[in-house]
């Protein structure tokens, strides 16, 4: 790379590899290391190491991280105390009423993040307008800050009755307690969520996994100079600043896939997609977003397992599927592809580790991946795949072929409910969506998910499996600011508000390059209802709030009035570089390499020029994913150097 070109540098850590790249006057390299799940930020640094940054260059860091979603999954955070308002303070533990398995006769239900004997009441009491009824004295404050100290909790959460509307009394709790020396969290700061379960979970998640995230953001910077201008992917596509993530953590959470669905998002606004959905399959599991318009759609508050935050985050679907799931029998006997995973170490039984069965030795037994992975680096033993592969096929009474084949099927159903998911809640059929395939499993898988749906068209980028590496480096720069405006009926006074919000969030944002976009989104219910849709406040909001109701309910309530519960304002710098046109789309010419010994043919996708075309059933191979074109498929390039699947409907893995 050219010395004298800027470096950004954009790192992406999985549960299997550690992705890497790194852009420099219109370049970019790209590489994978392996994760090291015991202490990522060692993955981070070998990563780093990979760059080869000159001394004294200056460089744009940038980093989608899982660190805190697997703290939370994994439940390895800290032992947190809650504070709560007297007589309620239960109230997160509890719950709500509804759940996620709606016909399970034994719904199972996580336990809470929070023991029950570390659960505390505060003092003071506010009305539901603010108004104080029962006020706090430095007594009380004294003797709650004994009693939580006596449970010695590594990190606090704090949410208070109508502290949104009110947040003095919360204030004077946190900052009280901030006397014991640990991070304690404000569910009013973090959030204006008005329901206080909400705002309680909010409050606890970001506890958990607050010493864990400022711990790992310290080890990050104080790997040199380079580290030093990092920024954090946040859930809702934006970055943060490393202060920003140790003072709000809860924010990244879903920060890994959200660097996937933001880079997703750029592919199909650049191919002029109108409906496209993001897949990216990684060793772990795979994440899903629909994209409208070249716009990752918003989520309705931030789901990690069974507990949502009340902060803006991207609607992403995950499930437990990806190349190191483990391929296993239920015990009725029927066949399983995750959520369990080999994870990196040991990794699938073709890592030669003495690893179980995954779907990766699945697809290297049908040729559907080659013998060795992410570059070279890493070698697969197909005898070893075969081994492990005939302990399953016996339990399940069939031969190595079909096993491999019914996995590839099952991990294609799981992953296509999870894209029909995020399809009907925006109100639209897959069919009509691309899918923009990527992540190092998610080219392989591509084809055969699709075709569960129907869906004909798939989109692989240029270095697929480093591709949300990649999203990084189009993350922009955001701050938002909310308000709980439940109760306020004037429009004026709305109108007041929301512009106010915006000129914080401007504030907040700070000194940037480039213009600075500002939106205000709304919360708005039917009256009487529970909860709302997030749609542009403005003029039209009415309109939007019903046309929203509608492509997510089904229905809408004209005869009943709405409200606008809450409002959000952003603040994005937008510094996004000019895009090149694509030039004329080449006229086609088939491709044909190299026969494997199971009849497929092997092309590499360096020697594919635009206008190539690839008849399947083939594999296209490059150092950071494969591509596997199905029979009856045909792959193509256009002029920007993407690979288009189109799919006949049906079929299944040969």
């Amino acid at each position: 790379m050219a010395a004298h070109a800027p470096l950004r540098i954009g790192i992406d850590t999985g549960g299997t590899f550690t992705d890497l790249v790194v852009e420099a006057g219109g370049r970019r390299l790209h590489a994978k290391v392996p994760s090291t799940p015991d202490d990522p930020a060692r993955a981070f640094g070998a990563a780093l190491e990979r760059a080869r940054v000159p001394a004294g260059r200056s460089v744009d860091l940038r980093h989608g991280t899982t660190v805190g979603t697997n703290a939370v999954l994994t439940r390895r955070g800290a032992r947190v105390a809650f504070v709560g308002t007297a007589g309620h303070a239960e109230a997160p533990l509890l719950g709500r009423g509804d759940r996620a398995e709606l016909f399970a006769l034994q719904p199972r239900r996580e336990p809470p993040l929070v023991a029950s004997r570390h659960v505390f009441e505060a003092p003071g009491r506010l009305a539901a307008d603010g108004t104080e009824l029962e006020a706090i004295t430095p007594e009380a404050l004294d003797a709650l800050v004994a009693h939580v100290g006596r449970a010695r909790p590594e990190a606090i959460a704090v949410t208070l009755l109508h502290a949104t509307r009110e947040p003095r009394h919360e204030e004077a709790v946190v900052a009280a307690l901030a006397r014991l020396g640990v991070p304690v969290s404000s569910g009013a700061r973090l959030s204006a969520e008005p329901r206080e379960v909400e705002r309680s979970i909010t409050s606890i998640l970001d506890a958990f996994v607050a010493p864990l995230l400022r711990g790992y953001v310290g080890r990050l910077e104080a790997l040199g100079p380079l580290a030093r201008g990092l920024t954090i992917l946040r859930s809702d596509g934006g970055r943060m600043s490393v202060a920003d993530v140790t003072a709000e953590p809860v924010r990244t959470l879903v920060s890994g896939p959200a660097a996937g669905a933001v880079a997703a998002a750029s592919l199909a606004r650049d191919l002029g997609l109108e409906h496209a959905i993001g897949f990216d399959v990684g060793g772990t599991s795979t994440d899903v977003v629909w994209i409208e318009g070249g716009v990752p759609a918003s989520g309705d508050g931030l789901h990690v397992g069974p507990w949502r935050a009340g902060v803006a985050s991207l609607g992403i679907r995950t499930v437990g599927a990806g190349g190191g799931s483990l391929v296993d029998l239920d015990p009725g006997g029927a066949l399983t592809v995750g959520p369990a995973s080999a994870g990196a170490d040991p990794g699938p039984a073709a890592y030669g580790r003495g690893g179980p069965f995954t779907l990766t030795d699945a697809w290297l037994l049908l040729g559907h991946v080659p013998a060795a992975i992410a570059g070279g680096d890493v070698a697969l033993d197909r005898d070893a795949s075969l081994a492990a592969a005939r302990g399953v096929a016996q339990r399940a009474s069939l031969d190595v072929e079909a096993l491999c084949r019914g996995a590839v099927l099952v991990a294609a159903g799981a992953t296509a409910r999870a894209l029909r998911a995020v399809s009907a809640r925006e109100g639209r059929d897959p069919r009509e969506a691309a899918l923009v395939a990527f992540g190092g499993a998610g080219p392989v898988l591509a084809a055969e998910a699709a075709r569960a749906l129907g869906v004909r068209h798939v989109v692989v980028p240029q270095a697929p499996g480093t591709f949300a590496a990649a999203g990084t480096l189009s993350a922009p720069r955001v701050a938002d600011v909310e308000d709980d405006v439940a109760g306020v009926r004037s429009a004026t006074r709305l109108a007041a508000r929301a512009k106010a919000l915006g000129q914080a969030a401007r504030k907040r944002l700070g000194r940037v390059s480039g213009p600075v976009r500002v939106t205000v989104d709304a919360e708005v219910r039917h009256t009487g209802q529970e909860h709302g849709v997030i749609v542009r406040y403005g003029p039209g909001v009415e309109a939007r709030a019903r046309a929203r109701h509608r492509a997510e309910f089904g229905f809408d309530l004209a005869d009943r009035p709405l409200e606008v519960v809450r409002l959000r304002a952003r603040a994005l710098a937008d510094e996004r570089r000019t895009r090149r046109r694509a030039a004329q789309e080449p006229r086609g010419r088939r491709v044909r390499g190299t026969r494997d010994a199971h009849g497929i043919e092997v092309v590499t996708r360096d020697d594919l020029a635009a206008g190539a075309r690839v008849h399947g059933p083939a594999r296209i191979e490059e150092p950071t994913a494969t591509t596997w074109v199905p029979e009856g498929a045909v792959a193509r390039v256009d002029a920007r150097g993407v690979l288009h699947l189109d799919l006949g409907v049906g079929g299944g893995p040969r």
